[in-house]
């Protein structure tokens, strides 16, 4: 999507959850030297600000007259509900923009759009993958979500020739139990020839077959990023080595291979250096673009490390 001048917003209201959404509209206006808001929506009549209130359908039927429908509350109630309810709506969902999306740091709305437009697979060792996309409001071109693979030399064994593993079938290999102290259950580990996957997140076995087999159709061959953390050196020099035009992993130390992402062990959370990685796409803390990184595997440091 290409703007010229001012961008026109409508802000649309879709629950009471406003902590993102004036940041996010003085970003905007940073970044483009001011906006145009031309009205706000919702499902039943508000006042904000003396702006116009336009009824959803009235912006479904004219088709808007607007650059970005911007979602405020969206984090709350999930960005895969919201855009199925704009599709019901016929609302278009490419000018959909989550609120908290706009805060995290390194956000251009170029940047975004393009990394919406990309469909990115990511291939990444554990849930990692699953919470970006989640995070930043992107569909799934990958498999790899809501599980892990067992143990980091399986997942480089998978990376250099995906191909060949994505064509195997799931086999069922046994059940773990989980108590995560929110989440008690049994999960599914299924094995792709001598790969194992731990569905950690998925307590309905059928489910988790049916996702991973929906999911594996969507990847997209021309752009994917691997991704994984290791404490390891030899770990990181064998990914390292890997032939993928995007790759990055996650270290607890400083490297000069072109695929460490080094995070300084002291944000650790209780010790555990995988505490922080499971914040990369968060609000806060932040420590590299992850735009810049998502869309050309690029080191953008956010702070001092």
């Amino acid at each position: 999507m290409e703007i010229s001048g001012k961008p026109r917003i409508v802000i649309w209201f879709v629950s009471n959850d406003g902590r993102f959404i004036g940041n996010a509209v003085n970003i905007l206006m940073r970044q483009f030297n001011g906006v145009d808001i031309i009205g706000v929506t919702a499902a039943q009549k508000i006042s904000v600000n003396n702006l116009p209130f336009i009824p959803l359908q009235e912006l479904a039927q004219n088709g808007g007259g607007y650059d970005v429908l911007l979602v405020a509350g969206a984090r709350q109630m999930g960005i895969a509900e919201v855009v199925k309810l704009a599709k019901s709506i016929k609302l278009d969902a490419d000018k959909l923009l989550g609120d908290w999306i706009v805060c995290i740091p390194g956000f251009t709305l170029e940047k975004y759009r393009k990394l919406q437009r990309s469909q990115l697979s990511i291939f990444s060792f554990d849930c990692l993958g699953g919470i970006i996309n989640h995070d930043l409001g992107l569909k799934t071109f990958s498999p790899f979500f809501n599980l892990r693979v067992e143990y980091y030399e399986e997942f480089l064994k998978f990376l250099k020739h995906p191909r060949v593993y994505i064509e195997e079938e799931l086999e069922f290999q046994g059940t773990r139990h989980r108590n995560s102290g929110k989440e008690i259950f049994d999960y599914p580990i299924y094995s792709i020839g001598n790969v194992t996957l731990l569905m950690v997140h998925y307590s309905n076995f059928d489910h988790a077959v049916k996702k991973w087999n929906e999911r594996k159709q969507r990847i997209n061959w021309y752009n994917i990023i691997a991704m994984m953390d290791t404490e390891s050196q030899e770990i990181l020099e064998k990914f390292d080595a890997l032939t993928y035009g995007k790759k990055v992993c996650f270290v607890p130390f400083k490297s000069n291979l072109d695929s460490a992402f080094y995070i300084d062990p002291k944000y650790a959370v209780n010790g555990s250096f995988r505490s922080v990685i499971a914040n990369l796409a968060q609000i806060v803390p932040h420590y590299y673009n992850v735009f810049d990184m998502l869309l050309y595997g690029k080191k953008t440091p956010l702070i001092e490390m």
